[in-house]
């Protein structure tokens, strides 16, 4: 019989641990974020005063012990929020308040994601976030793009309806495109067209989620990846990159094709140790092979790492290891009792990143899907503080 992959589905993780703080001196970038429910707990609790959530009070002060045992949990608790930003003004307000808050731990720059909807609810939407990124780069001097998203449960078509429209008319602070939500509804290699137009005609960078649940996304991923965009030059202002990816560590040739394209992985580290996988993920063995509907396949060579029992086992030293770019997001920090100033703290201190944390601000930078001048702009306040550093 070959060997399991995982070791235990018990959470393990010990939620009151003390995590060494890194510096908020450290210029640091927030690169996956879900902006429309990164409220602060005290917006949190106005909401649950003026009945827009069932959760309760309790959910704030028991969120450090909350696990999910899956995706599909974790999103039924997110559905369950929907209402706590609902008009351009209290989206502004959550924007700009959450990216004042990060530029107090260290942020230099953010990407925020928004989900597409059809009409001009969209339209008010993005000038809503915009509004909140300008009124935060005014007081901070943080620097943020928007990446509008599309629901993968709402079908390819959907997403390529989300891709035309931002190649019809262009949104204040729109960078990047990007694909969330369950990978096992459908085929990741259904969302060709889409990319190809957010990227061809919409000029937008790409961060689609990939590898989170489901190790097929990330082959599917390869086949389908603009051949552009892996081989952009540093002239071109658009970036590749996945949201989490934490399951490729599972395959060898996995991790060297993300290494040779250079495609850098957004980690979420509570995200990723907060959210269980599904069974099939789970119950994989070593030496299985791991198709996608297209015959391509990849060999199950590497241990499973149990990440969402304790984040010492998280595979982020791996990607080191091999070369493969990483930055950070906190996800969602609300639901996920984080901040990006704890992501990077939880890097150093639970995940075994052995390397220097601003290592992950200098990679965000380069893979930041903004103009040259604000990449130098950004390259020289970490410059600044290495100087200072030193």
């Amino acid at each position: 019989m070959p060997s399991p992959l995982r070791s235990s589905s018990k959470m393990t993780e010990a939620t009151n641990v003390k995590i060494h703080p890194v510096s908020h001196d450290l210029p640091k970038a927030e690169m996956h974020t879900h902006i429309s429910l990164a409220l602060s707990p005290s917006d949190f609790r106005d909401r649950v005063e003026q009945g827009r959530t069932d959760l309760g009070f309790g959910f704030i002060q028991e969120r450090n012990a909350r696990y999910y045992p899956d995706l599909f949990h974790f999103h039924s608790t997110y559905e369950r929020m929907r209402n706590l930003t609902r008009n351009g003004e209290e989206l502004a307000h959550v924007t700009q308040t959450y990216l004042e808050t990060i530029a107090d731990q260290g942020a230099i720059y953010a990407e925020v994601s928004n989900s597409f909807r059809e009409g001009a609810d969209f339209d008010a939407q993005m000038e809503a976030v915009a509004e909140g990124i300008k009124h935060a780069q005014e007081r901070t001097g943080i620097e943020a793009r928007i990446v509008v998203t599309t629901l993968r449960d709402r079908g390819y078509e959907f997403a390529e309806l989300a891709a035309k429209t931002l190649a019809k008319k262009s949104f204040n602070k729109v960078a990047a495109f990007g694909l969330v939500g369950d990978e096992l509804c459908d085929s990741l290699a259904d969302y060709k067209q889409a990319l190809d137009i957010a990227f061809h005609e919409a000029g937008l960078g790409l961060a689609p989620h990939v590898a989170e649940q489901d190790v097929r996304n990330a082959i599917d991923f390869l086949d389908i990846v603009p051949k552009d965009i892996v081989e952009a030059t540093e002239d071109d202002h658009r970036r590749l990159r996945v949201g989490h990816g934490s399951l490729i560590h599972v395959s060898s040739e996995l991790l060297q094709a993300y290494a040779e394209r250079k495609i850098c992985l957004e980690v979420c580290l509570s995200a990723n140790n907060r959210i269980g996988l599904p069974h099939d993920t789970r119950e994989l063995e070593i030496g299985q092979k791991v198709a996608n509907q297209n015959g391509a396949s990849v060999t199950a060579d590497n241990k499973l790492q149990d990440y969402f029992n304790s984040l010492a086992d998280h595979p982020l030293p791996i990607f080191e290891e091999r070369g493969i770019p990483v930055v950070l997001g906190s996800d969602n920090p609300l639901l996920l009792n984080t901040n990006i100033a704890k992501e990077y703290s939880l890097a150093v201190a639970k995940a075994g990143y052995a390397g220097d944390p601003l290592e992950f601000t200098k990679t965000a930078v380069e893979y930041a899907n903004v103009d040259w001048e604000t990449r130098e702009s950004l390259r020289r306040q970490i410059a600044k503080y290495e100087m200072l550093r030193h």
